[in-house]
């Protein structure tokens, strides 16, 4: 039976789930928003020499601008005070030291952003570098997440 019509009963009544998201996490969690992440970015350190590792609070900032990019076509801009409050930090500082060596490496670009008649808002950011970065990743280690088939299948 595909995923869609799969039953669950963990703490809730029946439920038929029509999506991945809400079959693993349950319908509010994904009715609350989600955000798709490829695995060779949330284990990239395992593919890097330790003198390029990326620290907790880079890829954390990292992964709020990418959930913050809803559209292939469109960037992401939230603010340095929405991220520093989204993951938990009590200063804009970390956040700006982040992004500025997540610039550095070439993971993402600044762009800056302006409301029309009046003073600067918060910086667009491009992840084109951040998406080459993990498909240089996927390049040089194609097989580091393929399932392996269970021992003595074919």
């Amino acid at each position: 039976m595909p995923w869609g019509g799969r039953q669950f009963r963990r703490g809730e009544a029946n439920m038929s789930f029509k999506d991945p998201v809400s079959a693993k996490w349950g319908a509010d969690v994904g009715a609350a928003g989600f955000t798709i992440i490829p695995s060779h970015l949330l284990s990239a350190n395992a593919f890097l020499p330790p003198d390029l590792h990326l620290s907790s609070t880079e890829l954390l900032v990292l992964l709020q601008l990418i959930s913050s990019w809803w559209q292939a076509e469109r960037l992401p801009f939230p603010s340095k005070a929405t991220i520093a409050q989204r993951i938990g930090l009590k200063s804009t500082r970390q956040v700006q030291r982040a992004l500025s060596s997540l610039e550095k490496r070439g993971l993402i670009q600044r762009i800056e952003r302006y409301y029309e008649g009046s003073g600067q808002a918060s910086n667009y950011y491009d992840l084109s570098g951040t998406v080459a970065f993990v498909r240089g990743l996927v390049l040089a280690n194609p097989v580091a997440f393929k399932k392996k088939p269970p021992a003595g299948d074919k």
